[in-house]
């Protein structure tokens, strides 16, 4: 089966061309709870599943949320590496994209790979495993997909996430002071070393905790965004903690491609019953 066609990540080049759609504004999507084998490794699966009459293929923007996915899109498993910018793809009409996203600190265990490798970059599971991918690769569905995943013989020390960088996630998306660095921040609460905890959250999340504070501190935004739809800019960028508006306006244009007023505001797609699919 042909891999989906996938485009280059996009930065700066962002505030220069036509910006793609957000993958969030596209299709329906739905999460629900992992199988009780795997939720010591994944918070949760999710689908998306994009239009049948979109006319043609074209790309969708993903925004960096922190999060790194094992995909099922139309039977070629990949890794979602952990994005530090916003990245463009694009798949066919009606599409099925099944995902099972990691736990904070779970997915360089599980994998056998640090996270730095794979930072901003979408891998085939083959590449990663070889042979050892063949049982995940032989499903027929996205449901016979999560069942082989499960099925999945694991050794007891790749089942449990790295409980430091789950507490590090946790706080850093809990929101600190726009002035406060974030290394030196969770370097304090959690009593660790700067230097041994740049090194864990390489590893665990593929870049440091400045990265990670940025991306979680948008995603906040977003939330308060659609969960106040009236609120004025200014007072959510104060509530996200975002030194001022200008300050988010700067930040969305570079993690969204476009500044904070032309994001929606309302629910983020459609909702799906998940394992539906489009007609």
């Amino acid at each position: 089966m042909e891999a989906p066609r996938l485009l280059h990540a996009m930065s700066a080049d962002l505030n220069k061309t036509a910006t793609p759609p957000l993958a969030q504004e596209v299709g329906r999507y739905a999460e629900a709870p992992v199988p009780p084998s795997l939720r010591g490794i994944f918070a949760c699966q999710w689908m998306h599943v994009l239009p049948a009459d979109a006319g043609g293929t074209s790309p969708l923007l993903v925004v960096p949320d922190g999060s790194i996915d094992l995909q099922w899109i139309d039977g070629v498993v990949r890794v979602a590496g952990p994005d530090r910018q916003p990245h463009a793809e694009a798949l066919r009409p009606g599409a099925q994209v099944l995902g099972l996203r990691f736990h904070p600190g779970a997915a360089a265990a599980w994998l056998g790979v640090d996270m730095s490798a794979l930072a901003d970059r979408r891998v085939a599971l083959r590449d990663l495993w070889g042979a050892r991918a063949a049982a995940c690769l032989a499903a027929d569905s996205s449901a016979q997909f999560v069942q082989r995943v499960a099925a999945r013989p694991q050794p007891a020390a790749n089942l449990t996430p790295d409980a430091a960088m789950a507490e590090a996630f946790r706080l850093l998306q809990s929101g600190m002071a726009p002035e406060d660095s974030p290394l030196r921040w969770l370097s304090e609460r959690l009593q660790q070393p700067e230097r041994t905890l740049r090194r864990r959250f390489v590893k665990h999340f593929g870049y440091g905790p400045q990265t990670l504070a940025r991306l979680l501190r948008y995603q906040r935004f977003l939330r308060l965004a659609r969960a106040e739809p009236s609120t004025p800019l200014a007072r959510l960028a104060a509530e996200a903690g975002y030194a001022d508006q200008p300050h988010l306006a700067r930040e969305s244009r570079r993690l969204a491609g476009r500044p904070p007023s032309a994001l929606p505001r309302d629910q983020a797609s459609a909702t799906l019953t998940f394992g539906q699919r489009d007609a």
